[in-house]
């Protein structure tokens, strides 16, 4: 599935599987796109890690040694990948294989596994990525949405769960949240511009879906050198309930309880009511610190083989207008 140009330059391929994404599913793919691989002539080396402290050091020899990484597996796999791989000139091929998927949804990228494997050691595009800074100057990074309030307490919910499966997980999570719905207190600066009072959550997206499809910022998109922040400001649970339909095709936007900006630098801070402890911020469905924290739109901070430039804008320019 590739020219002898491009097979000579991407010969050597570090791939690395989540054994335990989508129950245990993707150790299954990520032996076939190995197969796949060898017999297309790559050199492979293929590693199922135990942790994300495992996932991240073997990322960061193939880093230093320039080396392809392709992941076979979900939106937090490849979160713990992007720590090592975000700001070098590393190239990261993606195989969806994990529950939600919304990177490779944001990216539009090929899910049939012979498609995604190829374009996993094709050419790639610089993407947008977030970089998390907290006030102890922690660094994380993130590939598609950071959030803050309601929606982490509806991700963690979402991971205790054990039925159903599938996206529709993050949907029963979220009813569940909806009893005894908490509300913050939000301080905002979008590159200077700020925002403040009560809130639901706050939502800083690099692409435009959460939660297994859940479209939370139709207009955002990694090529854009912007994130959309999208703010959901105090309601009832009725009304959020009523609104959870609509996140799906983007079109909730137009509430009047929701606010979005657009910008590259955000100050977040979010307080519980009555609450000592500090808000958790999550990015990708995992943690990457308390508030409050700096967020920095790093424009072409992450090379992602299989996006098109040209498909992407397309597909997010009908998202919008749709």
């Amino acid at each position: 599935f590739m020219n002898q140009a491009q097979q000579e330059s991407v010969s050597d391929v570090l791939l690395l599987t989540n054994a335990a994404a989508n129950r245990g599913r993707a150790e299954a793919v990520g032996h076939e796109v190995e197969l796949s691989l060898r017999r297309t002539g790559f050199v492979v080396q293929h590693e199922l890690p135990p942790d994300p402290a495992a996932t991240e050091a073997i990322v960061r020899d193939a880093v230093q040694n320039e080396r392809r990484v392709v992941a076979v597996g979900g939106d937090g796999f490849i979160h713990h990948i992007i720590q090592q791989c975000a700001e070098t000139t590393t190239t990261l091929g993606i195989v969806p294989a994990g529950t939600g998927n919304d990177l490779a949804f944001g990216l539009n990228l090929a899910t049939d596994l012979d498609t995604a494997v190829a374009a996993a050691v094709g050419p790639s595009q610089a993407c947008d990525v977030l970089k998390f800074e907290d006030d102890g100057g922690r660094i994380r990074y993130g590939a598609t949405i950071a959030t803050a309030g309601f929606s982490v307490s509806v991700n963690v919910k979402a991971e205790e769960l054990s039925w159903p499966r599938g996206p529709r997980r993050y949907t029963v999570a979220t009813l569940m949240k909806l009893v005894g719905l908490r509300r913050y207190e939000l301080e905002l600066d979008v590159d200077g511009c700020t925002l403040d009072g009560r809130c639901l959550m706050v939502a800083i997206a690099n692409t435009r879906a959460f939660g297994g499809g859940m479209q939370i910022a139709p207009a955002a998109g990694a090529l854009t050198g912007n994130a959309e922040i999208v703010v959901i400001r105090d309601s009832s649970a009725l009304t959020l309930l009523r609104m959870l339909p609509k996140t799906f095709s983007g079109s909730h936007v137009g509430h009047p309880s929701i606010e979005v900006m657009s910008g590259r630098h955000v100050r977040l801070h979010l307080k519980e009511i009555d609450a000592s402890e500090p808000c958790r911020m999550r990015s990708d469905g995992e943690d990457v610190g308390s508030l409050p924290q700096t967020v920095t739109v790093v424009a072409g901070g992450l090379q992602i083989a299989g996006v098109s430039r040209t498909q992407s804008a397309s597909c997010e320019a009908r998202d919008t207008n749709e």
